[in-house]
């Protein structure tokens, strides 16, 4: 008996765990638990990985090896799809998925704080001549706005949510079953 995925619903069973694991993610980044979601990213890939390597034994069971080799290759070279199997890849078989924090960070100044009211310089009456007439202080924002896989600039969450929805339809595409609604 060869080994491989035979039964299409087990695609269909990782996929769902998948977004069980982009929900928490998502929850856990609300919350500022950063440990937790590295916990739950690392989950994410191995059962993103999971679907795709389900989904090419279920096709070489349904439609034969040239099919599955050709999902293979169209998995891979997906831009979203390919990139997360290679990035579980790193998170499974080497050092793990290296991810960084994202800001959006804002320099400005307060109109009022750059062109005072001529009143406020009630205690000195003629500005000296060598001085700045403006206040020079920046108000600088720094704002956390998600994480990112390095290598890609794209939110995280909103690349595996993608990915994702891209892998179930090409799921729907390559099996003859669909998912069962509990």
């Amino acid at each position: 008996m060869q080994p491989g995925a035979k039964n299409p619903e087990s695609v269909f069973d990782k996929a769902r765990e998948c977004r069980y694991f982009l929900v928490r993610m998502a929850e856990h980044e609300l919350a500022g638990k950063t440990e937790n979601f590295l916990f739950c990213l690392s989950a994410f890939l191995s059962s993103f990985r999971s679907v795709a390597f389900r989904l090419y034994g279920v096709t070489e069971t349904q439609r034969g090896p040239a099919a599955k080799s050709a999902l293979r290759s169209q998995l891979h070279t997906h831009p979203q799809i390919g990139f997360l199997i290679r990035k579980s890849n790193v998170e499974i078989h080497e050092d793990g998925a290296t991810v960084r924090q994202r800001y959006t960070v804002t320099v400005g100044d307060s109109i009022s704080t750059k062109w005072p009211a001529r009143w406020t310089h009630q205690t000195e009456r003629w500005p000296s001549r060598l001085g700045s007439r403006y206040n020079e202080t920046a108000q600088t924002h720094v704002v956390h706005t998600g994480w990112q896989f390095e290598g890609n600039q794209e939110n995280l969450i909103a690349l595996c949510h993608d990915a994702l929805n891209e892998m179930e339809s090409v799921i729907r595409q390559n099996t003859s079953v669909g998912p069962q609604v509990p």
